[in-house]
């Protein structure tokens, strides 16, 4: 790793960097579409983990910046923030993370959720950054603030028209989608599209036929109806939580992965994962995206569990990517949803787990499974059979909600169950501690 006395001297080469990039800024968008660099992420990020093997975490921020040069992704400038601060460039780090708030993100603990904290404490630029970040927090803290978007999904039928009807030319209409849609694709390319090839290959080659009939089942009076409900349900947890904040909702289409991702511009939900219906088309669908695609009225709960994502604000760097971390993490969120809405969680996966037969097998497979990272009987495993798929969030739901009715102090509970820095102070003071031994 090269000593920082050496990359503090390139910090100036840096900046200059940057200033000319802020002044074109406003000629990039005069650039033909065709002309401007959008990255392919799964190729950077091979490249990433290259470099951060050997800790080159200025060549990781650099490279970060340079791929970010026109998509002016807000989750990628606070990536390269993050490097910056590996690295103990502090000005730097602060400065990607003004590009960063600049170009939408909306996390003001983001400092502390990179370990920024320290390092940018030490830049000329941290107490403007503070104030910035401060700024965010009022805001967010405002029921008002809360709100659904859904232009990316009425941006998103034409270039989808046109793809299909030019399929040759897909992923130059998706690339245009990318450019000329609302800001938040640019993020949402980061991270769910990652290549326009992984767009083209579902949306036009798998499932075209699923995608042309979604766009009947959105439209802007049926999301108002489901933000009215939505907005109360989030007013009931602003009662039991006071420290609850309302990132905006960004109803997407994705690629039949994911309904809802939490990232730091706000929350993101896959309108294709809510088009079930008994005319739902399902050619070139799997298995797994026949089972998990949802109605439309079900997209309520799924958006508080997304916003309980956003709450959470862990310290616990040892166990949030193992098993056990990730369990109780997902957990947590349907339990805040039931306190929520007053609706005890019921569905397949509780009814599994009722049975005192299969809740003995789960525990004894938690038991030798809760320090690796060994996912496949816990979450994402559609395919598994012995099972319901996702058991891990209705295991880490009865974890969290017997910690909460063991706790003499309900407020108090509530807080760490989003706040703790020890996972494993959550199960030691549940119904299951005696998984721990």
């Amino acid at each position: 790793m090269k000593s920082i006395k050496h990359i503090q001297l390139l910090v100036p080469i840096l900046f200059m960097g940057l200033i000319v990039s802020c002044k074109k800024d406003a000629e990039v968008v005069s650039q033909p579409i065709k002309d401007l660099h959008l990255p392919n992420l799964n190729v950077l990020f091979e490249d990433f983990n290259t470099l951060d093997s050997t800790e080159n975490y200025q060549g990781l921020a650099n490279k970060l910046f340079t791929n970010n040069r026109d998509l002016n992704s807000s989750e990628m400038y606070v990536y390269a923030a993050w490097m910056y601060g590996k690295a103990a460039i502090a000005d730097s780090a602060a400065l990607m993370l003004h590009r960063a708030i600049d170009n939408g993100m909306s996390n003001p603990k983001v400092l502390s959720k990179f370990e920024l904290e320290g390092i940018i404490g030490s830049s000329e630029n941290s107490d403007k950054l503070n104030m910035r970040l401060d700024s965010i927090q009022k805001e967010l803290k405002n029921t008002d603030n809360f709100g659904i978007q859904l232009e990316a999904m009425d941006t998103f039928w034409s270039y989808f028209k046109k793809a299909k009807s030019d399929t040759s030319n897909a992923e130059v209409y998706f690339k245009e989608f990318i450019f000329n849609g609302p800001k938040e694709l640019r993020d949402y390319y980061v991270i769910r599209y990652m290549n326009l090839e992984s767009m083209k290959d579902q949306i036009i080659e798998e499932t075209p036929e699923y995608y042309s009939y979604l766009e009947t089942q959105f439209s802007q009076d049926s999301v108002l109806a489901l933000k009215k409900r939505i907005t109360g349900w989030m007013k009931n947890f602003k009662r039991i939580y006071p420290d609850a904040v309302f990132p905006k909702v960004y109803i997407v289409p994705g690629l039949l992965s994911s309904a809802g991702t939490a990232s730091e511009l706000g929350m993101f939900v896959g309108g294709d994962m809510f088009g079930k219906s008994a005319n739902m088309p399902i050619e070139g669908m799997t298995e797994w995206e026949k089972e998990v695609i949802a109605k439309t009225e079900e997209m309520p709960s799924l958006i508080i569990h997304e916003l309980m994502h956003f709450q959470q604000n862990y310290g616990d760097t040892k166990n949030t990517n193992n098993v056990l971390g990730s369990v109780f993490m997902e957990g947590v969120c349907d339990f805040m949803v039931e306190l929520c809405t007053g609706i005890v969680l019921k569905n397949k996966n509780t009814d599994f787990l009722k049975d005192p037969k299969n809740l003995e097998m789960v525990c004894a497979d938690f038991a030798k499974d809760k320090f690796t990272t060994d996912f496949s009987r816990w979450l994402y495993n559609g395919e598994i059979e012995d099972r319901p798929f996702d058991l891990g969030y209705t295991f880490g739901y009865l974890v969290s909600k017997s910690y909460y009715e063991k706790h003499n102090d309900k407020e108090k509970a509530i807080y760490e169950l989003l706040n703790t820095d020890d996972y494993t102070e959550i199960y030691k003071y549940s119904d299951y501690a005696y998984l721990l031994n």
